[in-house]
C-alpha cells in the first residue's frame, strides 16, 4: 500500500462522520490552566489538531499551533500557548497569562471518526494589588505586629537612659577627682608665709617693733627682719 493509499484511508472515515461542536467560557488569572482537546485510541487515533488563537494582543490577527500524526508538534503562538501530550491524552496549556492575552481559541481535533472542534472564550483577569493603608491598624494580625514592636522601642529608650545616667555619673567622678587632685597639688602655707609677724623691743632711744617677712619659697635663711621704731 503506499502513502497515497494510507492517507486515503485514514481520511475516508472523516468523510463519513459528523462532527462535534462544544464552546467553553473561562476566567483565568495568573495561574496556569490546563484544557483537554481529544485523546488517542486504539481504532481512533488522533490525525491532526489545529489551535487557532486570536487574543486582544494580536487586535485581531492569528496564530496557530498544531500537531500532525507522524510529525510532532508546531507552536507560533509564543510560551503562553502549548500544545502538550500526556497518557495519550493532548491539552492546551496556558500559563503566564495577562489581560491582554484574553481572547478566542479555535481548537480542531481530527481523529479517525470524526472532527471535534472547541471553541474556547477566555477572559483574564490580573490580581488586584494589595492596597498600603495609610494609617496603622490595631486588629488581627496587625495588632500581633504592634505589641512586640512597642516593646522593642521602650528596651531601646530604657536602655539609653541607663547609658546616659552611666556617663554622667563617670563624667562627674572625673570632675570631681581633678578638682581634688588640683587641691591636694597646692603647697601648704603656714601663717608665717602668708602675714609678717612682729615682735617689740625696746631701747635707750625709744621702743621698736621687728616684722620679720618670710619669701614665698619657704626659705628661712632668706628671710628679711625689719624694726621700725614705735616710740
Amino acid at each position: 500500500m503506499d502513502g497515497w493509499t494510507l492517507c486515503f484511508v485514514l481520511l475516508l472515515p472523516l468523510t463519513l462522520c459528523s462532527d462535534s461542536e462544544v464552546t467553553l467560557v473561562k476566567t483565568l488569572g495568573s495561574k496556569p490552566d490546563v484544557t483537554e482537546l481529544c485523546s488517542n485510541e486504539t481504532m481512533n487515533i488522533i490525525t491532526l489538531i489545529i489551535c487557532r488563537i486570536s487574543t486582544e494582543r494580536s487586535r485581531g490577527e492569528q496564530c496557530r499551533l498544531a500537531y500532525y500524526y507522524g510529525k510532532g508538534f508546531e507552536h507560533e503562538c509564543g510560551s503562553k500557548f502549548r500544545l502538550m501530550s500526556e497518557n495519550q491524552t493532548v491539552f492546551l496549556h496556558l500559563i503566564n497569562l495577562t489581560a491582554e492575552d484574553s481572547g478566542n481559541f479555535t481548537c480542531e481535533c481530527s481523529q479517525l471518526d470524526g472532527t471535534f472542534i472547541l471553541h474556547l472564550n477566555v477572559t483574564v483577569e490580573e490580581e488586584e494589588e494589595s492596597t498600603i493603608s495609610s494609617g496603622p491598624t490595631f486588629s488581627g494580625s496587625s495588632e500581633m505586629t504592634l505589641i512586640p514592636l512597642l516593646i522593642g522601642v521602650t528596651l531601646i529608650m530604657t536602655m539609653s537612659g541607663v547609658i546616659l545616667g552611666f556617663i554622667h555619673r563617670q563624667l562627674s567622678h572625673g570632675i570631681n577627682r581633678r578638682r581634688l587632685h588640683a587641691q591636694r597639688s597646692r603647697p601648704n602655707m603656714e601663717p608665717q608665709d602668708i602675714e609678717p609677724y612682729s615682735t617689740f623691743i625696746r631701747r635707750e632711744s625709744g621702743l621698736y617693733s621687728t616684722i620679720k617677712i618670710h619669701p614665698s619659697n619657704n626659705n628661712a635663711n632668706n628671710s628679711k627682719l625689719l624694726m621700725m621704731k614705735m616710740i
